[in-house]
């Protein structure tokens, strides 16, 4: 056997303790490999659930928006169809929530359509009342009309309907008011010529106080007689007696012919023609509903008439109908009672 010289024995022992060594030091990288691959590992998948995170949570933010979109196209249909305070105030309401800046800004400019036609429509609606309450009032007729006129989006044509109808019974009514007060005004003309006339005749007749002042004025000259006394005048007294019995005679005749056309011009005088018994005028305040009148009343004046038949259409009552889709007018008419 072969022995081995100390530096061999040196030398060999180095080499099994480099061996050594090595061995533990490929043992701690492999380790050191396995948990770095570990730590790499953990780090994508937790890197991968922020990523699915943040996906979901913006697809959320999609979706509330889309959501939150619908709810106003919704809302703003509605309110397109029929602009109301509520369906208007709802729009808003629902535009306040949305955080897409350039859909906002868009939808609040829809809204601005809204109120415009709102405010139209509202004028319209008091024009026409207002004409209702004043049928006979030209400004208010030119008022209520150019408001009507004023409603000249496609979506107000129902409403611009009903308030023409409404307009258009007002304007028959008033039409048929001033025919009335013409005919009746006309009536009154007639009836105060046919009384000239009357009073014409009477004055160009003799008066009865003309008659009689000369019935008198020849009954004294009659009755200046002389009286008989008897004696030496006698025979002028005579003379005088048959004069004056002539004249007496013919002053009893001119008597009897001025009482004859006394009695005649008395009797011309006392036939007077009997007038036409005049229809008495009222006027009769009313309220119709759908075209028929419910609500009705005569009054002595028009504005009494008139009061009436405002009170009754201001009314809660017929404000009901109207809310109810009823169409109500009213008006004063002269009527012969």
């Amino acid at each position: 056997m072969k022995k081995f010289t100390r530096k061999q024995m040196i030398t060999a022992g180095a080499v099994v303790v480099l061996g050594i060594g090595g061995i533990t030091v490929g043992v701690v990288n492999h380790n050191n490999n396995v948990h770095a691959q570990q730590v790499a590992k953990t780090k994508a998948h937790d890197a991968q659930v922020k990523v699915d995170k943040k996906a979901k949570a913006e697809q959320l933010v999609k979706e509330k928006k889309v959501a939150q979109q619908k709810q106003v196209t919704a809302l703003l249909a509605t309110a397109t169809k029929n602009p109301t305070d509520a369906s208007i105030k709802a729009v808003n309401d629902a535009i306040a929530k949305l955080t897409d800046q350039k859909e906002k800004t868009k939808d609040d400019d829809l809204v601005k359509v809204l109120n415009n036609r709102l405010s139209l429509i509202k004028k319209a609606q008091a024009a026409v009342k207002d004409y209702q309450a004043h049928a006979t009032d030209a400004n208010k007729q030119k008022t209520a009309q150019a408001a009507i006129n004023a409603l000249t989006d496609k979506n107000d044509a129902s409403v611009k309907a009903q308030l023409q109808k409404l307009f258009d019974e007002s304007n028959k009514q008033a039409q048929e008011a001033a025919k009335a007060a013409q005919a009746k005004q006309q009536t009154s003309q007639e009836s105060k010529q046919t009384k000239v006339v009357d009073s014409s005749d009477q004055e160009i007749a003799p008066t009865p106080q003309e008659n009689n002042s000369n019935s008198s004025d020849s009954s004294t000259s009659s009755n200046v007689t002389p009286s008989y006394n008897g004696g030496g005048t006698s025979a002028n007294t005579g003379t005088n007696t048959n004069s004056n019995g002539s004249n007496q005679g013919n002053s009893n005749s001119n008597n009897g012919n001025s009482n004859s056309n006394n009695n005649s011009n008395n009797s011309g005088n006392n036939v007077q023609p009997t007038p036409s018994p005049q229809p008495t005028v009222k006027y009769m305040g009313w309220v119709s509903v759908d075209g028929v009148v419910k609500y009705s009343q005569n009054f002595d004046s028009d504005a009494q008439a008139t009061a009436y038949a405002s009170g009754v259409y201001n009314s809660k009552e017929v404000e009901d109908l109207m809310f109810a889709g009823h169409s109500i007018s009213w008006g004063v008419r002269p009527v012969q009672v």
